[in-house]
């Protein structure tokens, strides 16, 4: 997983993660360009769709979501004007 330096804009890697409970990671990111180390939090919240597979003593809230319309049908997708 890669995100954005907070200090010098850089793309950060994912070096590391360590499970905290069965829905949330912590996850420590380097920038290679200035050197900031950091941990990052991540969180299952809830489901938009049932699992086939549940897992006992995991319980997420389905909230189901409405299709995206358009060219892409993606919710993490950024579609960014004036890109080559």
């Amino acid at each position: 997983m890669k995100i954005d330096c907070p200090c010098c804009s850089s793309e950060i890697d994912a070096r590391h993660t360590e499970s905290l409970s069965q829905t949330m990671r912590r996850m420590y990111f380097v920038c290679d360009d200035c050197g900031y180390r950091t941990p990052a939090g991540i969180e299952i919240l809830f489901s938009l769709s049932a699992s086939g597979r549940p897992r006992d003593g995991v319980t997420l809230e389905v909230r189901p979501s409405p299709t995206l319309h358009g060219a892409v049908n993606a919710r993490t997708t950024i579609i960014r004007a004036n890109a080559a």
